[in-house]
């Protein structure tokens, strides 16, 4: 019996996950930015309420950055797999789930507000890699 440290095999739907996180970051800060919060903040709202959507905004972005850096460290850790999954793709599938709710609320469509796809996306990469993973492990 060996005792070298085997190493752990990367889990490419983890790393898919993070970069969809970091794609959907750059999309919020950059894009998101100067068609949402700047014309929220600048409007005529009462300060009150541009400081907490200017909270919000910026919880988004933690949220976000925070879970392309857990399915990072994920993916070459099975043991943060499951967590990870639960954890932030449970809320990302939650945050899906709002967008087409209340696009078609406000809208009749979930097309107004597409971000539903990329947090959908990254769910599913969680979800898929947790159970790739998954059925190689002894339980």
């Amino acid at each position: 019996m060996s005792l070298a440290k085997t190493k752990p095999s990367v889990s490419w739907w983890f790393v898919a996950a993070a970069a969809i996180c970091l794609i959907t970051s750059a999309i919020h800060m950059l894009a998101g930015a100067p068609e949402v919060i700047s014309p929220l903040l600048a409007s005529d709202l009462p300060t009150s309420v541009k400081g907490v959507m200017d909270v919000i905004w910026h919880q988004i972005t933690a949220l976000l950055l925070i879970g392309c850096g857990a399915s990072l460290v994920a993916a070459v850790r099975p043991d943060w797999r499951l967590p990870v999954t639960l954890l932030i793709g449970g809320h990302f599938a939650l945050i899906a789930l709002l967008f087409l709710l209340l696009g078609a609320m406000w809208f009749s469509s979930p097309w107004p507000m597409p971000q539903w796809v990329l947090f959908a996306t990254a769910a599913i990469l969680l979800l898929v890699g947790w159970r790739r993973g998954a059925s190689r492990m002894a339980w």
